[in-house]
């Protein structure tokens, strides 16, 4: 059984692009991609508050800098499709699996009180808890050096694996 992607792809691969030039033509939407979302969810947050507080030039970068914190964590998770994709990609719908339950983990984690190591599983338990908490650099060089570490695995997956 053929995956979409499969299907889609070897039509396309059979002219002069290339494996990794299509797959990074993917990788560049999904990157700027939510990047942008987070953006435009921490400009209309920050102005929301920021005329509702009469402080505007306070909250808009504060809120706009807490959405963006999240990014190198969204990076991970993209990251780990590309592996899926790249060696199992049968498998690359379990990118969705991964999401929610980093989703679930940061919902209900402290609720249920689970320990911290399984919570730390969350890329998303690992960048600063902006606005109010201490912004540091150390985690989001972390996660941004593991989604590019996972990334370049990926993508040797996909060019050493068989499309047809």
């Amino acid at each position: 059984m053929s995956t979409r992607a499969d299907i889609r792809g070897k039509p396309l691969l059979a002219t002069p692009v290339g494996r990794i030039r299509w797959v990074v033509s993917h990788l560049v939407i999904a990157a700027l991609g939510t990047a942008v979302l987070l953006a435009v969810a921490g400009l209309a947050t920050g102005l929301t508050h920021g005329l509702r507080a009469h402080d505007l030039s306070g909250q808009l970068p504060r809120l706009l800098g807490a959405a963006l914190v999240q990014l190198p964590a969204a990076w991970v998770l993209a990251a780990i499709v590309v592996v899926l994709f790249g060696f199992a990609p049968r498998l690359a719908m379990a990118g969705w699996g991964t999401l929610a339950a980093c989703l679930l983990l940061g919902q209900l984690g402290p609720v249920l009180k689970l320990s911290q190591w399984a919570m730390d599983v969350s890329p998303f338990t690992h960048v600063p808890k902006l606005p109010g908490g201490d912004p540091t650099a150390a985690p989001l060089i972390s996660l941004t050096l593991l989604a590019a570490l996972l990334t370049v695995a990926g993508l040797a997956g996909f060019r050493r694996r068989d499309i047809g």
